[in-house]
């Protein structure tokens, strides 16, 4: 079980039935705190809630008088976790259907990207209706229109991590969204805000009455909701949203070419796993006085220009996502990933932070202090610059001749969690392999090939182009 002091579940729930109770002591099992918000049921499923409560400390069960709704509970439970000092809560439903184990997948990536809304992409079981999965196409195709890109991969999986500070200032003061349109319009509506959407894969399980499935979805009365929400944003869209729609979508595009310096995955794993030079037997002391030379070789070393190969990967994909470009290196200006393929665009790295240049377009990445000790830590690293690194990171190492490896293993367990390691391997002065691997599926590679030509100071037009 991972309790946390920012992140908590909630479940809203009406009529839920003696299921609510297996699914909420399986939840507190993964996760806490969870809070429970009855939205008016006259079932009594909150009763047992309500008695849980008392002996179990990470559980707060909310009781509204009146049932007004999914994204009416939601909203209220959004409130009184804010007033309790969460920043984001993992919305689940009560029924069963929605994963348990995949919790802490969810909050790491949403810990890894605070500002961001964690979606689940859903993995549908056999025996899910086809109706619905036709009928899921079209709401599909309709957010893809109101955002003007497939940035959500499925608005109606209602299994989401969301900021809440965000959730409530887009929704908290309207009058829509209050039911089952609830999951897609603050989808679409957080879109528009700008807040970045992150898909995470994620199984639904599907029981039938026989087995306490539980749905209040009427067919007629919430189709008919669902369409007059999707005539409104669809309105919005049309009339006055769609200039910064476009602003945010290429904005967007251009983040996407900075996953590896910023960690921003897309799915992020557990903890790495064990690697045989995490030892004390390779465990490097502050000065490393057996690494001098090559410390002192990459305090000397000229500006260089090489192409790499990066490749990205992902549990739920059989080959690496594979991009390709030139990197420039240099001690003073820092570090610059120009991309060629399969887009243009440039990141730049240096001591003052990330910039993402598209263009005749630049973007700072919003600040996160998880993603800025990895950016600085690869700075260090192209400087071999240990004592910077230490304070961080504990270092591991080995020699044979002039080639190398360093691992790198964040000191706090919340670095742990959201940057994973770093392995680091080269020859002589030169850094030939970097590897940020969060999980033995879930890693990112950039391959460095030689120098491209003999090593001289960059021009004034190059140090223009890729530096700042």
């Amino acid at each position: 079980m991972t309790a946390s002091a920012s992140h908590l579940v909630l479940l809203p729930t009406y009529n839920t039935g003696p299921r609510l109770c297996a699914v909420v002591t399986e939840v507190l099992r993964t996760w806490q705190p969870v809070l429970v918000v009855v939205d008016g049921s006259t079932d009594g499923s909150e009763r047992p809630m309500l008695e849980l409560a008392k002996v179990e400390p990470g559980l707060t069960v909310l009781v509204l008088p009146h049932n007004s709704g999914k994204g009416a509970a939601v909203l209220a439970g959004a409130e009184a976790a804010q007033a309790r000092g969460f920043t984001h809560a993992l919305v689940m439903d009560a029924d069963g259907q929605h994963p348990a184990g995949s919790i802490a997948e969810f909050m790491d990536a949403s810990m890894g990207q605070p500002d961001a809304l964690v979606l689940g992409r859903p993995i549908f079981p056999a025996n899910m209706p086809a109706e619905r999965r036709h009928g899921r196409k079209l709401s599909i195709g309709l957010v893809h229109f109101e955002l003007l890109g497939s940035r959500i991969a499925d608005p109606l999986f209602g299994f989401r991590v969301y900021p809440l500070a965000r959730l409530l200032a887009v929704l908290g003061s309207r009058h829509g969204g209050r039911r089952y349109d609830f999951d897609t319009e603050a989808a679409v509506r957080l879109g528009w805000a700008g807040v970045p959407l992150c898909n995470l894969a994620a199984p639904v399980r599907y029981f039938s009455r026989a087995e306490g499935g539980v749905s209040h979805f009427s067919y007629l009365r919430d189709n008919a909701r669902l369409v007059w929400m999707h005539t409104r944003l669809i309105t919005e869209l049309l009339l006055w949203r769609w200039p910064a729609v476009l602003g945010h979508r290429r904005r967007t595009r251009a983040a996407g070419v900075a996953l590896a310096l910023l960690f921003v995955v897309g799915v992020i794993g557990r903890a790495a796993e064990t690697d045989p030079l995490v030892n004390p037997e390779h465990r490097l002391p502050p000065a490393a006085p057996a690494w001098g030379d090559l410390i002192d070789a990459f305090a000397h070393h000229p500006d260089i220009v090489a192409d790499f190969t990066e490749r990205r990967h992902f549990s739920f994909k059989k080959e690496p996502v594979e991009l390709k470009g030139e990197v420039r290196v240099s001690a003073t200006h820092g570090l610059s990933l120009h991309y060629t393929a399969p887009e243009v665009r440039t990141v730049i790295l240096d001591a003052q932070g990330v910039l993402m240049r598209a263009a005749a377009e630049e973007q700072a990445p919003p600040a996160d202090p998880h993603a800025a000790a990895a950016n600085a830590a690869l700075l260090h690293i192209l400087r071999f610059d240990f004592e910077a690194l230490q304070k961080d990171f504990e270092l591991y190492g080995q020699r044979d001749g002039e080639a190398w490896t360093l691992a790198l293993v964040p000191r706090t367990e919340a670095q742990r969690r959201t940057i994973g390691r770093i392995t680091v391997s080269g020859e002589a002065a030169a850094v030939r392999r970097i590897e940020l691997r969060r999980s033995a599926k879930q890693f990112i590679e950039i391959i460095i090939g030689p120098p491209n030509a003999p090593a001289t100071a960059f021009t004034v037009d190059e140090l223009k182009r890729f530096f700042r």
